[in-house]
């Protein structure tokens, strides 16, 4: 059995994983899902970086299954770098799969251009923000497009803007896992990338991008199969 770490999106909380967790847990699994400070001018991807490097060191963990979903592939790739022997694997789930250096916004440029439009639509004095943005394209139901709207929270530009560091440890990375939700186009050149650099790709056919709450069982299903 494993213990699986499950890092969030961009302006989602550690909620987005209620659906996956317990079929995890019904299988053995020990489950974590924190979630990631809430936006603040001085909160960016360190932070978040920093937060679950902290989880890891200050419950002991080790052989750990690091998951991390949409913006979350930034944060588990810095604590990957920061705390490989404590790793088993990192898994992205349709998430960005950076090389050091490369921000989320260098990754997507559209998404910066998306956010720049949002924040002239809003007061200079809240600039620093993105807004929840696209849920509405990423494959849910009616009933749970308002549950995700109504729990969304803006985030901290910076966490799109800084850059991911370079390794400090070092000790070879841990092996990746890509898993590609094949009805979602948004990360289908990190997928790639991802590929090329040696990861083992898995697809989970028609999955939308917030899968972990439209498609948790077959989530529950791939995920397992990582550990």
């Amino acid at each position: 059995m494993a213990t699986f770490v499950l890092v969030h999106g961009s302006c989602l909380g550690g909620w987005a994983w209620e659906r996956v967790a317990p079929g995890l847990r019904a299988s053995g699994h020990t489950v974590l899902c924190p979630s990631l400070a809430p936006a603040g001018p001085r909160v960016g991807l360190r932070t978040h970086i920093a937060e679950i490097v902290a989880l890891i060191d200050e419950h002991a963990l080790t052989d750990v299954v690091l998951v991390g979903h949409s913006y979350g592939g930034m944060v588990i790739s810095g604590a990957g770098h920061e705390r490989p022997q404590r790793i088993r694997r990192l898994v992205y789930l349709d998430a960005h799969f950076p090389s050091p250096g490369q921000s989320a916004f260098d990754l997507q440029p559209a998404l910066r251009d998306a956010c720049d439009a949002a924040a002239a639509l809003r007061p200079e004095r809240e600039a620093w923000l993105i807004p929840p943005l696209g849920f509405e394209t990423m494959g849910l139901s009616a009933a749970d497009l308002e549950w995700v709207t109504a729990r969304a929270r803006p985030q901290s530009r910076a966490t799109h803007e800084e850059p991911l560091p370079q390794p400090v440890s070092g000790h070879p990375p841990p092996p990746a896992t890509y898993i590609r939700l094949g009805g979602s186009p948004l990360f289908a050149d990190a997928a790639h990338t991802a590929l090329q650099r040696g990861a083992r790709l898995l697809t989970v056919e028609g999955a939308a991008h917030l899968a972990p709450i439209s498609d948790p069982e077959r989530v529950v299903a791939v995920l397992g199969s990582t550990s």
